[in-house]
């Protein structure tokens, strides 16, 4: 069986080091790029998608949460983007819930704290849900 693809989406690198870890442990396939790239349109978040597959997407969702979050909200209107799901992490889960609408689209909202464990439980979580489907 094929591991599942997670994509690791952060502006970190000891953050994306520590969950592309901590995922690859836990047996999936990990992708990763930096938020700040596909903010500053220097990396094609539909062509990166499209390229590798992601069944989970984990996006570091930083303040001001409005602003950034309008900006994933517009990004993951394009097709390939709409059926994954999303572990957010952030550092202030209550702005971010209060921006989401529920059932809208399909996220997973981590705030702080949170361990590696966590977000490796929030994907399997993810995984799990759309199995169900």
């Amino acid at each position: 069986m094929e591991a599942h693809t997670v994509a690791v989406l952060n502006s970190a690198d000891d953050v994306i080091a520590a969950l592309r870890d901590a995922l690859d442990e836990a047996g999936f396939r990990v992708v990763t790029a930096h938020v700040s790239e596909i903010q500053s349109g220097t990396l094609d978040l539909v062509a990166f998608v499209e390229t590798y597959d992601p069944q989970v997407i984990v996006y570091d969702l930083p303040r001001p949460i409005e602003r950034h979050w309008n900006f994933l909200r517009l990004v993951r209107s394009a097709r390939c983007l709409r059926d994954r799901c999303w572990v957010l992490t952030t550092i202030d889960k209550a702005a971010v819930e209060a921006v989401i609408v529920p059932g809208v689209m399909s996220e997973i909202v981590l705030g702080e704290p949170r361990t590696l464990d966590h977000v490796v439980d929030a994907v399997r979580q993810c995984l799990t849900a759309r199995i169900a489907v």
